[in-house]
């Protein structure tokens, strides 16, 4: 932490960090099937040019030096079993600091020369790796992370593995038509590497609920999406990009399994900086899960006692969410009952973006 006189009578005149709770839908006394996953976009050291961010104050809250400690903090706080990370630089550090910490961990980086990745972790005491793979869409360097896990203390035979899958879908809101190519390509290879078994699929997809992306992953439709072709070379840094002289294209993206959020409702926001809030990082389950419990999201006032995210206090521009699940159960083995029969036929309804007159669009 930077010593300086004004960052020490910054730190001494905020509130301490507040706690954030579980929101338990069933009996709070998770089974030994149970486990808590966290997601969350630690924000890359890469990205904290203080242009991005001109409200954080002190400057010295961006560095990686106050940074890095206080991301391996907040993940000791939280304790999950597993955890999906995005936005992952600095990863000899991180290994090395939650490794000390009880965790095992994989990283796949990002294509396209960019320095950061995403991860998935887990507590070696609970549970290990039995195999993984990489995806790369080939779509502005968007790569996946699938990793199959199960109980420390099982046989090898597979029994009570699980599939955790994480990405980070491209940000611009312009180019929505990449996002569902980048999503479409990472639900495959991960329905794949399931196998039909129970999946948690989260990241940061950069798309609020109720988007085309959400509805390819939730609905368990057909997406239609319409959207104005444009010029190669966009800036990525600013956004900007040069429509196509072309009339609007309509592509259809196919969805190859059902997902439901582990949030329901989902948060009001997971990010919120100076020039957006909204709800941009989820988790999303297969049938086999039932959600015992989400965590709250800080109140935004308390955020907003520094002005937005990241801070010196919140050290990343996304706040964690985290769901704890249990494998099977009553209330999940009737969804997979009803959910089978309804998507063993196929004959599921079209979402047509062009139809949609949502504000959002």
């Amino acid at each position: 932490r930077d010593g300086s006189p004004q960052s020490l009578e910054h730190m001494s005149s905020l509130p301490p960090l507040p706690v954030r709770a579980l929101r338990w839908r069933a009996s709070p006394h998770p089974s030994p099937s149970s486990y808590s996953v966290m997601c969350w976009n630690m924000l890359a050291q890469c990205y904290t040019r203080s242009e991005y961010f001109p409200s954080v104050s002190p400057k010295s809250a961006l560095k990686w030096k106050h940074r890095g400690p206080a991301i391996v903090a907040e993940v000791q706080r939280l304790a999950p079993d597993v955890i999906a990370l995005q936005e992952v630089d600095n990863w000899d550090f991180m290994s090395s600091e939650l490794g000390s910490a009880g965790y095992d961990g994989v990283r796949k980086g990002k294509t396209g020369g960019k320095k950061d990745g995403v991860a998935v972790l887990w507590k070696r005491a609970l549970l290990r790796l039995a195999e993984s793979e990489e995806v790369e869409t080939d779509i502005k360097g968007g790569v996946g992370l699938l990793v199959r896990l199960e109980p420390a203390s099982a046989a090898s035979d597979g029994g009570g593995s699980f599939v955790v899958a994480t990405t980070h879908l491209f940000w611009n809101p312009q180019l929505e038509v990449l996002k569902l190519r980048q999503a479409e390509l990472c639900l495959r290879r991960a329905a794949a590497f399931a196998r039909g078994g129970p999946l948690v699929f989260c990241g940061d997809l950069n798309s609020m609920p109720g988007s085309d992306v959400l509805a390819l992953c939730e609905g368990g439709v057909a997406v239609r999406h319409t959207f104005t072709p444009m010029r190669e070379g966009d800036d990525e840094e600013s956004g900007a990009c040069e429509p196509e002289a072309a009339p609007p294209a309509v592509e259809t993206f196919e969805p190859p399994l059902r997902l439901h959020s582990a949030y329901e409702p989902p948060p009001a926001y997971t990010t919120l900086t100076d020039t957006f809030r909204g709800c941009l990082d989820h988790i999303l389950l297969t049938r086999h899960w039932r959600c015992l419990a989400t965590l709250d999201m800080i109140d935004e006032a308390d955020i907003l006692a520094e002005k937005s995210l990241p801070s010196s206090r919140f050290p990343s521009d996304h706040m964690p969410v985290l769901a704890v699940l249990s494998l099977g159960g009553a209330d999940a083995g009737e969804r997979a009952t009803n959910e089978d029969d309804e998507w063993s036929d196929r004959s599921y309804k079209s979402y047509d973006s062009a139809q949609d007159d949502r504000p959002w669009h």
